[in-house]
């Protein structure tokens, strides 16, 4: 079976690997080509830059991103740097509406990078193109070192999930990324190959991701994920642990994204779950599950956060895979993030 290529980020890697990586896909692109974007935190201007000269050589491009994220006005370049140079149709910014609706307001949190070219292909998983050169201290110590931490995206090359994701990016401009667009059939729908599926946030069915981690009684959950909150998913993991299946989580450092008393209590249901702690404060940004059992292994990776707000609120793309060489590969990147962590752990 052949894997699904899987792009790393990380202190052990090259530094903004990814970030690289989307720069020579969109110069990769000719004229008569298409580029579908959607992002959170978008702050590298020569990103942005580059879609711009893109369109300008005739490709098609479409760029969703966040207009509001968690720490304002962080997005508000690259906006006005893409606002300056697409075309009118190419771009959409999605912020909270007006008046009380804006508290609940959904994030665009989706990270899909389509390209036409060199082959048609759709990266989505963890990485925001948030750094910028030079770099902002302050920005990078809220938001965290995207980079050069722990991230991932995933490569899919499927036609089938190639045209939904791209008309996906092209449905946030419109319904899609209104307050309605859990109601939407669209937004429901289940993009499906042999191996793999993907499911869109906001949907009407929510306890999906809770399933996940339930199909086939699994003897092993692990994985490495940046946001954990109580919910659904923290009980679906208690269960697990406490019915005997090995359940070991390495999670972001910080209290806000994963609350001690979350980590208390899969310790207490008999988990093994720690925080990954480095001394220069590289984050762990990487959102992936491994769910494995006595005749098949799955993972789940995404821009999907492991708490309420993307279960029930924000944008996200939450893919399920069972193929083989994306499960190996996954595995041992885990190992690798555990060795490390081990190391920090070791020295404290």
């Amino acid at each position: 079976m052949n894997g699904l290529p899987v792009h790393f980020g990380g202190p052990d890697l090259p530094e903004r690997a990814l970030r690289n990586l989307l720069l020579a896909r969109i110069e990769a692109v000719p004229a008569g080509g298409w580029i579908r974007w959607a992002t959170y935190y978008f702050r590298d201007l020569e990103l942005a830059a580059a879609l711009v000269s893109a369109a300008v050589r005739g490709v098609d491009v479409r760029v969703a991103v966040e207009g509001q994220p968690r720490r304002s006005g962080t997005n508000k370049e690259v906006i006005a740097l893409l606002r300056a140079g697409l075309p009118a149709r190419s771009l959409c910014v999605l912020k909270p509406p007006p008046g009380p609706w804006a508290k609940t307001h959904r994030h665009l949190h989706a990270k899909i990078y389509g390209f036409s070219h060199p082959h048609p292909a759709v990266l989505v998983g963890s990485f925001n193109p948030s750094g910028n050169e030079p770099e902002d201290p302050e920005v990078i110590a809220e938001i965290g070192d995207q980079d050069r931490g722990h991230n991932m995206l995933v490569e899919l090359t499927d036609p089938e999930l190639v045209i939904g994701l791209a008309r996906h990016v092209d449905g946030l401009c419109g319904a899609g990324g209104t307050m309605a667009a859990r109601l939407l059939p669209g937004q429901n729908r289940v993009l499906r190959t042999p191996d793999t599926s993907i499911y869109f946030f906001p949907r009407l069915n929510t306890g999906v991701p809770g399933r996940m981690l339930t199909t086939g009684r699994p003897h092993s959950i692990r994985g490495a994920i940046s946001h954990l909150k109580s919910g659904q998913i923290v009980s679906m993991l208690e269960k697990a642990a406490r019915r005997g299946t090995r359940v070991e989580l390495l999670v972001h450092d910080t209290e806000r994204r994963v609350p001690q008393g979350v980590i208390a209590r899969l310790l207490a249901a008999g988990g093994n779950i720690r925080r990954y702690v480095r001394p220069d404060k590289l984050p762990l940004h990487a959102k992936f599950l491994l769910i494995e059992g006595a005749t098949q292994s799955r993972a789940l990776f995404g821009s999907f956060n492991f708490n309420p707000r993307s279960r029930f609120l924000n944008h996200e793309v939450l893919v399920q895979s069972s193929n083989e060489g994306l499960v190996n590969a996954l595995a041992a990147r885990f190992d690798e993030i555990a060795r490390e962590a081990d190391g920090f752990d070791a020295q404290s």
